[in-house]
Protein backbone atom coordinates (compact mmCIF):
# COMPACT_ATOMS: atom_id res chain seq x y z
CA UNK A 1 0.00 0.00 0.00
CA UNK A 2 1.31 3.94 -0.65
CA UNK A 3 -0.13 6.89 0.78
CA UNK A 4 -1.74 9.14 -2.35
CA UNK A 5 0.05 11.70 -3.72
CA UNK A 6 0.16 14.63 -1.76
CA UNK A 7 0.23 16.82 -4.29
CA UNK A 8 -3.70 16.50 -5.49
CA UNK A 9 -4.91 19.36 -4.00
CA UNK A 10 -7.60 17.21 -2.05
CA UNK A 11 -5.56 15.88 0.19
CA UNK A 12 -3.61 18.81 0.37
CA UNK A 13 -6.66 20.38 1.61
CA UNK A 14 -7.02 17.03 4.14
CA UNK A 15 -3.54 18.09 5.60
CA UNK A 16 -4.61 21.35 6.56
CA UNK A 17 -7.38 20.01 8.95
CA UNK A 18 -6.31 20.31 12.77
CA UNK A 19 -8.44 16.38 12.95
CA UNK A 20 -6.71 13.25 12.44
CA UNK A 21 -8.63 11.51 9.59
CA UNK A 22 -7.51 7.68 8.70
CA UNK A 23 -8.81 5.65 6.04
CA UNK A 24 -9.00 1.41 6.91
CA UNK A 25 -9.27 -1.38 4.63
CA UNK A 26 -11.97 -4.20 5.64
CA UNK A 27 -9.15 -5.53 7.16
CA UNK A 28 -8.61 -2.37 9.42
CA UNK A 29 -5.61 -1.93 7.84
CA UNK A 30 -4.24 2.23 7.44
CA UNK A 31 -4.60 3.27 4.02
CA UNK A 32 -4.26 6.58 4.55
CA UNK A 33 -3.41 9.17 7.17
CA UNK A 34 -3.79 13.33 7.37
CA UNK A 35 -0.77 15.45 8.46
CA UNK A 36 -2.26 15.74 11.94
CA UNK A 37 -2.31 12.35 12.00
CA UNK A 38 1.56 11.91 11.46
CA UNK A 39 2.08 14.31 14.42
CA UNK A 40 -0.58 12.49 16.56
CA UNK A 41 1.16 8.98 16.06
CA UNK A 42 4.43 10.34 16.05
CA UNK A 43 5.40 8.19 12.76
CA UNK A 44 5.37 9.56 9.21
CA UNK A 45 2.29 8.61 6.51
CA UNK A 46 4.98 6.19 4.80
CA UNK A 47 5.60 3.75 7.81
CA UNK A 48 2.26 3.42 9.29
CA UNK A 49 0.06 3.15 5.67
CA UNK A 50 -0.43 -0.74 5.25
CA UNK A 51 -0.08 -1.66 9.43
CA UNK A 52 -3.41 -2.59 11.24
CA UNK A 53 -4.62 0.02 13.26
CA UNK A 54 -4.37 -1.75 16.30
CA UNK A 55 -1.08 -1.69 16.46
CA UNK A 56 -1.00 1.64 17.16
CA UNK A 57 -2.99 1.61 20.88
CA UNK A 58 -2.23 0.26 23.72
CA UNK A 59 -2.20 -3.25 24.17
CA UNK A 60 -2.79 -3.14 27.75
CA UNK A 61 -4.87 -0.51 28.55
CA UNK A 62 -8.55 -0.82 26.92
CA UNK A 63 -9.45 1.47 24.82
CA UNK A 64 -13.46 2.17 23.69
CA UNK A 65 -12.05 2.61 20.49
CA UNK A 66 -11.03 -0.84 19.54
CA UNK A 67 -14.41 -1.98 20.69
CA UNK A 68 -16.12 0.24 18.80
CA UNK A 69 -13.96 -0.85 15.33
CA UNK A 70 -14.50 -4.43 16.65
CA UNK A 71 -18.50 -3.84 15.97
CA UNK A 72 -20.74 -4.17 12.63
CA UNK A 73 -19.21 -1.03 10.46
CA UNK A 74 -22.04 1.24 11.46
CA UNK A 75 -21.56 5.03 11.56
CA UNK A 76 -20.99 6.36 15.29
CA UNK A 77 -19.80 9.27 17.17
CA UNK A 78 -17.99 8.39 21.09
CA UNK A 79 -17.33 11.87 22.99
CA UNK A 80 -14.01 12.16 25.47
CA UNK A 81 -12.98 8.66 25.14
CA UNK A 82 -9.12 8.22 26.60
CA UNK A 83 -7.14 7.05 23.96
CA UNK A 84 -3.94 4.90 24.77
CA UNK A 85 -0.94 5.00 22.03
CA UNK A 86 1.49 1.96 22.34
CA UNK A 87 3.78 4.03 23.45
CA UNK A 88 2.08 4.66 26.65
CA UNK A 89 0.93 8.34 25.57
CA UNK A 90 -2.77 8.81 26.70
CA UNK A 91 -5.42 11.39 25.70
CA UNK A 92 -8.63 12.08 25.87
CA UNK A 93 -10.19 12.88 22.42
CA UNK A 94 -13.60 12.56 20.65
CA UNK A 95 -14.17 10.58 17.12
CA UNK A 96 -15.85 9.10 14.78
CA UNK A 97 -16.45 6.21 12.70
CA UNK A 98 -17.98 6.39 9.06
CA UNK A 99 -18.05 3.65 7.05
CA UNK A 100 -18.03 4.20 3.44
CA UNK A 101 -17.69 1.91 -0.08
CA UNK A 102 -16.11 2.45 -3.52
CA UNK A 103 -18.07 1.04 -6.25
CA UNK A 104 -16.77 -2.73 -6.82
CA UNK A 105 -15.47 -2.82 -3.26
CA UNK A 106 -15.98 -3.95 0.25
CA UNK A 107 -16.98 -1.53 3.14
CA UNK A 108 -13.99 0.48 4.33
CA UNK A 109 -13.74 2.74 7.45
CA UNK A 110 -13.07 6.46 8.12
CA UNK A 111 -11.89 7.40 11.08
CA UNK A 112 -11.24 10.81 12.76
CA UNK A 113 -10.19 11.63 15.98
CA UNK A 114 -10.62 15.21 17.21
CA UNK A 115 -8.50 16.32 20.27
CA UNK A 116 -11.20 17.73 22.88
CA UNK A 117 -10.60 21.03 23.94
CA UNK A 118 -12.59 20.42 27.47
CA UNK A 119 -9.49 18.95 28.57
CA UNK A 120 -7.07 21.54 27.72
CA UNK A 121 -9.73 24.05 29.30
CA UNK A 122 -9.35 21.47 31.83
CA UNK A 123 -5.20 21.77 32.35
CA UNK A 124 -5.52 25.81 31.62
CA UNK A 125 -7.69 26.12 34.78
CA UNK A 126 -5.82 23.82 36.83
CA UNK A 127 -2.56 25.58 36.04
CA UNK A 128 -4.53 29.19 36.92
CA UNK A 129 -5.21 28.18 40.02
CA UNK A 130 -2.37 27.19 40.83
CA UNK A 131 -0.63 30.36 39.53
CA UNK A 132 -3.51 32.19 41.95
CA UNK A 133 -2.52 30.17 45.27
CA UNK A 134 1.03 31.18 44.56
CA UNK A 135 -0.57 34.85 44.19
CA UNK A 136 -2.46 34.78 47.11
CA UNK A 137 0.55 33.33 48.92
CA UNK A 138 3.03 36.02 48.36
CA UNK A 139 0.75 38.72 48.75
CA UNK A 140 0.33 37.34 52.93
CA UNK A 141 3.83 37.27 53.09
CA UNK A 142 4.64 40.66 51.83
CA UNK A 143 1.35 42.68 53.24
CA UNK A 144 3.19 41.03 56.83
CA UNK A 145 6.78 42.02 55.57
CA UNK A 146 5.42 45.70 54.49
CA UNK A 147 3.30 46.64 56.87
CA UNK A 148 5.88 45.89 59.78
CA UNK A 149 8.56 48.67 58.59
CA UNK A 150 5.62 50.88 57.12
CA UNK A 151 4.43 51.35 60.77
CA UNK A 152 7.72 51.79 61.89
CA UNK A 153 8.16 54.67 59.78
CA UNK A 154 4.66 56.33 60.67
CA UNK A 155 5.69 56.43 63.62
CA UNK A 156 9.28 58.03 63.49
CA UNK A 157 7.55 60.66 61.38
CA UNK A 158 5.08 61.63 64.23
CA UNK A 159 8.08 61.85 67.21
CA UNK A 160 9.64 63.56 64.07
CA UNK A 161 6.69 66.08 63.66
CA UNK A 162 6.83 66.80 67.23
CA UNK A 163 10.13 68.11 67.64
CA UNK A 164 9.97 70.23 64.05
CA UNK A 165 9.50 74.30 64.43
CA UNK A 166 9.41 75.21 60.97
CA UNK A 167 6.09 74.32 59.15
CA UNK A 168 7.70 74.14 55.76
CA UNK A 169 9.49 70.98 57.53
CA UNK A 170 6.59 69.57 58.98
CA UNK A 171 4.87 69.61 55.56
CA UNK A 172 7.18 67.01 54.91
CA UNK A 173 6.18 65.08 57.75
CA UNK A 174 3.12 65.24 56.34
CA UNK A 175 3.81 63.80 53.28
CA UNK A 176 5.40 60.78 54.48
CA UNK A 177 2.42 60.06 56.94
CA UNK A 178 -0.30 60.56 54.19
CA UNK A 179 1.88 58.53 51.45
CA UNK A 180 2.36 55.27 54.86
CA UNK A 181 -0.86 55.34 55.28
CA UNK A 182 -1.95 55.28 51.24
CA UNK A 183 0.68 52.53 50.46
CA UNK A 184 -1.22 50.52 54.11
CA UNK A 185 -4.54 50.88 52.47
CA UNK A 186 -3.29 49.48 49.11
CA UNK A 187 -1.47 46.80 50.81
CA UNK A 188 -4.34 46.03 52.56
CA UNK A 189 -7.03 46.38 49.29
CA UNK A 190 -4.68 44.75 47.16
CA UNK A 191 -1.95 42.34 48.44
CA UNK A 192 -4.52 41.28 51.57
CA UNK A 193 -7.07 38.66 52.12
CA UNK A 194 -9.67 38.97 49.75
CA UNK A 195 -12.53 40.79 51.06
CA UNK A 196 -15.69 40.43 50.16
CA UNK A 197 -16.51 42.21 46.57
CA UNK A 198 -18.58 45.26 46.73
CA UNK A 199 -20.86 44.50 43.84
CA UNK A 200 -22.80 46.59 42.02
CA UNK A 201 -24.58 47.06 38.78
CA UNK A 202 -22.00 48.48 36.02
CA UNK A 203 -21.77 49.98 32.37
CA UNK A 204 -18.27 47.90 31.51
CA UNK A 205 -17.67 50.47 28.82
CA UNK A 206 -17.61 53.19 31.31
CA UNK A 207 -14.86 51.34 33.47
CA UNK A 208 -12.76 50.94 30.06
CA UNK A 209 -13.78 54.45 29.60
CA UNK A 210 -12.35 55.54 32.52
CA UNK A 211 -9.44 53.49 32.14
CA UNK A 212 -8.63 55.23 29.13
CA UNK A 213 -8.64 58.94 30.02
CA UNK A 214 -5.95 57.83 32.51
CA UNK A 215 -3.61 56.36 29.99
CA UNK A 216 -4.51 58.94 27.83
CA UNK A 217 -3.41 61.44 29.73
CA UNK A 218 -0.41 59.84 31.13
CA UNK A 219 0.48 59.51 27.08
CA UNK A 220 -1.06 61.55 24.64
CA UNK A 221 1.09 61.63 22.26
CA UNK A 222 2.92 58.44 22.11
CA UNK A 223 0.23 55.63 22.46
CA UNK A 224 -2.81 55.78 19.55
CA UNK A 225 -5.74 54.31 20.78
CA UNK A 226 -9.18 52.92 19.44
CA UNK A 227 -12.19 51.62 21.09
CA UNK A 228 -14.35 49.06 19.84
CA UNK A 229 -16.95 48.65 21.71
CA UNK A 230 -19.89 46.21 21.47
CA UNK A 231 -23.19 48.54 22.43
CA UNK A 232 -25.68 45.63 23.21
CA UNK A 233 -23.70 44.42 26.38
CA UNK A 234 -25.82 44.44 29.08
CA UNK A 235 -24.53 45.99 32.53
CA UNK A 236 -23.12 43.45 34.68
CA UNK A 237 -22.93 42.62 38.67
CA UNK A 238 -19.61 43.51 39.73
CA UNK A 239 -17.11 45.35 42.06
CA UNK A 240 -16.15 48.69 39.86
CA UNK A 241 -13.15 49.71 41.88
CA UNK A 242 -11.21 46.76 41.42
CA UNK A 243 -12.37 46.41 37.61
CA UNK A 244 -10.70 49.14 37.37
CA UNK A 245 -7.36 48.33 39.06
CA UNK A 246 -7.03 45.06 36.97
CA UNK A 247 -8.07 46.04 33.67
CA UNK A 248 -5.90 49.40 34.52
CA UNK A 249 -3.00 47.13 35.66
CA UNK A 250 -3.24 44.84 32.15
CA UNK A 251 -3.21 48.44 29.81
CA UNK A 252 -0.40 49.84 32.15
CA UNK A 253 1.39 46.73 31.17
CA UNK A 254 0.33 47.43 27.55
CA UNK A 255 1.84 50.73 27.63
CA UNK A 256 5.02 49.43 29.26
CA UNK A 257 5.75 46.52 26.01
CA UNK A 258 5.05 49.26 23.30
CA UNK A 259 9.17 50.86 22.67
CA UNK A 260 8.55 54.58 20.76
CA UNK A 261 5.32 55.05 19.29
CA UNK A 262 2.56 52.54 19.08
CA UNK A 263 -1.24 51.33 19.40
CA UNK A 264 -3.35 50.29 22.26
CA UNK A 265 -7.16 49.09 21.63
CA UNK A 266 -10.12 48.12 23.51
CA UNK A 267 -12.55 45.82 22.01
CA UNK A 268 -15.39 44.59 23.69
CA UNK A 269 -18.01 41.68 22.59
CA UNK A 270 -20.74 39.05 23.75
CA UNK A 271 -19.87 35.30 23.99
CA UNK A 272 -22.09 32.56 24.56
CA UNK A 273 -21.51 29.16 25.97
CA UNK A 274 -18.16 30.00 26.92
CA UNK A 275 -16.70 27.43 29.40
CA UNK A 276 -14.29 28.69 32.42
CA UNK A 277 -13.14 26.26 34.52
CA UNK A 278 -15.11 23.73 34.63
CA UNK A 279 -18.47 25.57 34.42
CA UNK A 280 -20.01 26.74 31.12
CA UNK A 281 -21.79 29.90 30.97
CA UNK A 282 -24.35 30.69 28.67
CA UNK A 283 -23.63 34.01 28.04
CA UNK A 284 -20.05 36.19 28.80
CA UNK A 285 -18.15 39.94 28.22
CA UNK A 286 -15.14 39.47 26.55
CA UNK A 287 -12.44 42.53 26.62
CA UNK A 288 -9.57 42.63 24.42
CA UNK A 289 -6.90 44.89 25.28
CA UNK A 290 -4.59 44.73 22.50
CA UNK A 291 -0.84 46.58 22.31
CA UNK A 292 1.48 46.88 18.87
CA UNK A 293 4.50 45.85 21.18
CA UNK A 294 6.90 43.35 20.46
CA UNK A 295 5.22 40.44 22.18
CA UNK A 296 5.74 38.76 25.05
CA UNK A 297 8.98 36.02 25.36
CA UNK A 298 8.05 32.39 24.66
CA UNK A 299 9.88 31.90 28.35
CA UNK A 300 7.58 33.60 30.13
CA UNK A 301 4.29 33.31 28.42
CA UNK A 302 3.14 30.24 30.58
CA UNK A 303 4.34 31.69 33.48
CA UNK A 304 3.50 35.91 33.38
CA UNK A 305 0.56 35.44 36.01
CA UNK A 306 3.56 34.28 38.79
CA UNK A 307 3.92 36.70 41.41
CA UNK A 308 7.86 38.52 40.39
CA UNK A 309 7.51 37.21 36.91
CA UNK A 310 8.80 40.45 33.91
CA UNK A 311 10.77 41.06 31.56
CA UNK A 312 10.41 44.86 32.30
CA UNK A 313 13.89 46.13 33.98
CA UNK A 314 11.38 48.27 36.29
CA UNK A 315 8.70 45.97 36.45
CA UNK A 316 6.96 44.70 39.96
CA UNK A 317 5.75 41.56 38.14
CA UNK A 318 2.47 42.02 40.74
CA UNK A 319 0.68 43.55 38.47
CA UNK A 320 -0.67 40.98 36.25
CA UNK A 321 -0.87 38.66 38.73
CA UNK A 322 -3.38 41.19 40.81
CA UNK A 323 -5.21 41.51 37.68
CA UNK A 324 -6.02 37.70 37.25
CA UNK A 325 -6.76 37.38 40.78
CA UNK A 326 -9.42 40.15 40.86
CA UNK A 327 -10.94 38.69 37.47
CA UNK A 328 -10.59 35.01 39.08
CA UNK A 329 -12.80 36.28 41.95
CA UNK A 330 -15.22 37.89 39.57
CA UNK A 331 -15.79 33.97 38.39
CA UNK A 332 -13.60 34.97 34.96
CA UNK A 333 -10.44 34.67 33.40
CA UNK A 334 -7.89 35.71 31.39
CA UNK A 335 -6.27 34.55 28.40
CA UNK A 336 -2.63 35.66 26.83
CA UNK A 337 -2.16 35.69 23.07
CA UNK A 338 1.10 37.30 21.93
CA UNK A 339 3.18 37.33 18.81
CA UNK A 340 5.74 39.50 17.19
CA UNK A 341 3.05 41.85 16.22
CA UNK A 342 1.33 41.98 19.87
CA UNK A 343 -0.16 41.27 22.47
CA UNK A 344 -3.76 40.82 23.43
CA UNK A 345 -5.22 39.85 26.65
CA UNK A 346 -8.14 38.86 26.67
CA UNK A 347 -10.59 38.64 30.01
CA UNK A 348 -13.90 37.09 30.22
CA UNK A 349 -16.51 37.70 32.72
CA UNK A 350 -19.94 35.79 33.22
CA UNK A 351 -22.69 37.79 32.79
CA UNK A 352 -25.30 35.33 33.93
CA UNK A 353 -24.99 36.81 37.41
CA UNK A 354 -26.25 40.38 36.26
Amino acid sequence: MQQPATNDLGYRILDTLKCTLLCLDTEQRITYINATGEALFENSAASLVGRPFSSLLSQVEPSTIADKLALEPIALTEHEAVITLANGKSFVADYSIYPYAEAGSDTALLLEIRASERQAQYARAEFSQLQQQATQQLARGLAHEINNPLGGIRGAAQLLQRELDRPDWIEYTEVIINEVDRLKNLINNMLGPANRLQRKLINIYQVLEHIYKIIHAAEPERIEFHRDYDPSIPSLMADRDLLIQAFLNIARNAVQAIEGRGEITFKTRIGRNVTIGQLTHPLVVQIDITDSGKGVPQELSETIFLPMITDKPDGSGLGLPIAQDIISRHGGSIQLHSSDAGTTFSTILPLEQS
